[in-house]
């Protein structure tokens, strides 16, 4: 509800602001006041926005985190055995703006920002598990959510016993690979 009342809130703004920008007349009265206060009143309208927004994200990851724990706690708990893994790389890389190299862009808009690129490549390095185990009697294979390493590294911390695999006991297609830290 606050989302559409931020987003009629900033429609109203927008509208009368460009009313009052170029409004000349004298019928109404402080016709910069009206300016400034529709205005102000868009950036209320950002903020009911923004602030739902932000709760709803951080409802959502409670939530999350509840089913994480409750499947935690009802689920059987597997210690990973090295030879049933199999660890790929998820690692990508992709262009991103560079926060050093975007102020020519606002400086100088047309003529430098052509032919300065303001733009670099960003590596995201990832990897995750395959674990292939029997499970009463029957072959199954959990795939792992990707960890933010790479896969040297993930294959340490399954020797080292850091990640636990939890599977719902009913449903064997809800499952969590948990790691220690």
């Amino acid at each position: 509800m606050k989302i559409i009342f931020g987003f009629l809130l900033l429609i109203v703004s927008f509208i009368g602001t460009i009313f009052f920008r170029r409004y000349n007349g004298t019928v109404i009265p402080y016709p910069t006041l009206w300016y400034i206060s529709f205005i102000l009143l868009g950036i209320i309208g950002a903020w009911l926005i923004f602030s739902s927004y932000r709760k709803t994200k951080k409802i959502v990851e409670q939530i999350y985190d509840t089913e994480i724990e409750k499947l935690k706690s009802n689920a059987e708990k597997i210690e990973l055995n090295f030879d049933n893994c199999e660890f790929k790389s998820g690692s990508f890389s992709h262009k991103v703006e560079d926060p050093n190299m975007s102020t020519i862009k606002l400086l100088a808009p047309d003529s430098l920002a052509l032919y300065v690129d303001t733009t670099i490549t960003e590596n995201v390095i990832q990897s995750y598990l395959t674990y292939v185990d029997t499970i009463d009697g029957k072959l199954c294979k959990f795939i792992s959510q990707s960890f933010p390493f790479d896969p040297t590294t993930l294959k340490f911390h399954v020797m080292r016993h850091n990640i636990t695999l939890y599977v719902d006991k009913f449903d064997r297609n809800k499952y969590y690979f948990d790691l220690k830290r």
